[in-house]
This record gives structure tokens, C-alpha cells and sequence, in this order.
């Protein structure tokens, strides 16, 4: 494992309702220290360009600039982090001095572009992001046509007449069974390792489900599963692999009980549009 120190660099629009907000991130490991700024943040209409420019100029002479050694301390330690801390005012603050044990199988680059997506980027550049994931693709389209007001089920059971199988992440009743699950690789470890889990259990319960017959016809499962390209930040290599195989070996089962696997955001988007068809011109039934 190594360490890692980040602070995250605010910027405050409204001294009275102290609001920050995050507009970039320092990372320091070992030898090296670096910084990313959001390049949307000056677009922020409550963000004075100029100022916020200033700033960034500021922190980059700080930390790139020529060194200036009876004034700063070593750049890599801790007491440069709280120097630099202590030359911000009341426009741009920087967090407290955060740490981050990370595999060594990660590199400074990656480490310090996952920090930024979760912790900078603005709302709209990770939903772009997210959109080329399956999941969020489906996520994407479901939202901008309120599938979920038009009568897609969250999180309910889904029975085979009064028993109970499993609660499934959606579900489409309109003249026959429809149940989708999904594996969303985004920023949570512990949300995805749960979703690869209880893969198997599903798969259990999958044959009686698709036998089940709804208006003489079978029902249908979906498994929509992004794909696991690399660990996340805090993985070691060997869990990431393990992880890897357990969601692989479980789509195989889930597709040899009967379901079908959605892997491809292009796939997604066709499966979101059938059940955009299904919303608006099915007959809605409880079984």
C-alpha cells in the first residue's frame, strides 16, 4: 500500500451562507506532489473569474513554481500542506490535510484523476462520464422519461404468484413480468462487491421465475452489468481480481438459468427504449 495526502481547494461565493465549493484538489505521495483545478468551475455563474484565476495561478507558483526554501517547507511533506493552508483567505480555502492508503499497483496519475471525479468534477461531467457504463446509460434514459413515474417498480419483490423470490433492483408489469438487476461499477466498492453477491442467489430463484407464466406468456429477466476495467482507488489488485472473476462466473449462471445480459451501453440504450415502448402502450396487471 501507499500513502497519499490530499486537500481539496474550495472556493467560498457567499461569505454569510458559506457554502464552498470544491473547485480542485492537491495530491502528495512519496517524491512527488501535484494539483488538478475543475476547468467548468470558472463558468460557475456564482464564481468571480478573475479571482478564482488568481488563485489558481497562486497555487501553481506554490507548487510548481521555483522553490523558495526559506520561505516554504519541503514541498512532499506534511508542513507544506499546512503552510499553504495558512496563506488562503476567506474567497478559496483549502480542506484539512486528508490520507489515503492506496495499492501500489495504482499509479500518482490515476489516484489523483479518481480523487477529482468523485470530489471535483461537477454533477453533469460525471453523468456524462457514468453514461458510457450500461447502468448509466439505462440510469440516463429512465430519468429524462420518468420511467419510474409511469409505473416502473423500484426495488420490489418479484413473486411467483404469493411467494416471494427476490426484490429486484426494477420491475415492468404490463401484460407480463418483466425484472431487471444490475452490477454499476461507479465509486462505491462495498455497493458493487453487494450487487455481485447477491448474483448467485438470484440465480437460484431465476428458472422459476422465467417458467412462470404471466397471459401465456414466460416472463423475462435482464442483467444489466457494467464492466470491471480496473481496481478502485482503495482495491488491492488480488481482491480487484477476485472481484473480477466472482461477477463473471455469476453473469455466466445468470444467463444459463435464462437470464439475458445487457453489457454495453449501446445495448442498454435499446433495452431503455423497449421499455419506454412497453410504458406507453402496455396495460398495466398485478400478476
Amino acid at each position: 500500500m501507499i500513502d497519499y495526502r490530499y486537500m481539496l481547494i474550495r472556493y467560498v461565493p457567499d461569505q454569510e451562507r458559506m457554502e464552498p465549493v470544491n473547485v480542485g484538489i492537491i495530491l502528495q505521495s512519496g517524491a512527488r506532489i501535484d494539483m488538478r483545478f475543475s476547468p467548468h468551475a470558472a463558468k460557475r455563474k456564482t464564481i468571480d473569474t478573475s479571482i478564482f484565476n488568481e488563485w489558481k495561478e497562486f497555487f501553481r507558483a506554490e507548487i510548481h513554481g521555483k522553490a523558495a526554501p526559506l520561505f516554504q517547507p519541503e514541498r512532499t511533506s506534511g508542513a507544506f500542506l499546512n503552510y499553504l493552508e495558512g496563506l488562503c483567505g476567506e474567497t478559496v480555502l483549502l480542506s484539512s490535510s486528508l490520507l489515503l492508503s492506496v495499492d501500489s499497483a495504482a499509479s500518482f496519475d490515476k489516484v489523483l484523476e479518481s480523487l477529482y471525479s468523485r470530489l471535483v468534477a461537477p454533477p453533469e461531467v460525471a453523468s456524462h462520464a457514468a453514461a458510457t457504463r450500461p447502468t448509466g446509460r439505462f440510469r440516463q434514459i429512465a430519468l429524462e422519461r420518468s420511467f419510474e413515474d409511469r409505473g416502473l417498480k423500484k426495488h420490489a419483490h418479484v413473486r411467483v404468484g404469493a411467494e416471494r423470490l427476490w426484490m429486484a433492483y426494477r420491475q415492468l408489469l404490463n401484460g407480463d413480468a418483466l425484472a431487471f438487476d444490475k452490477v454499476e461499477v461507479a465509486n462505491r466498492l462495498g455497493q458493487t462487491s453487494y450487487e455481485i453477491e447477491r448474483l448467485p442467489r438470484i440465480a437460484e430463484f431465476l428458472p422459476r421465475f422465467i417458467e412462470h407464466r404471466v397471459n401465456g406468456r414466460p416472463s423475462r429477466y435482464l442483467l444489466i452489468a457494467d464492466n470491471l476495467a480496473e481496481p478502485f482507488t482503495d482495491q488491492p489488485q488480488e481482491e480487484f481480481s477476485a472481484m473480477s472473476e466472482d461477477l463473471e462466473e455469476a453473469v455466466e449462471r445468470i444467463r444459463k438459468c435464462g437470464g439475458e445480459i445487457i453489457r454495453r451501453a449501446s445495448d442498454a440504450e435499446a433495452f431503455a427504449e423497449e421499455v419506454d415502448r412497453k410504458l406507453t402502450h402496455g396495460t398495466f396487471c398485478s400478476d
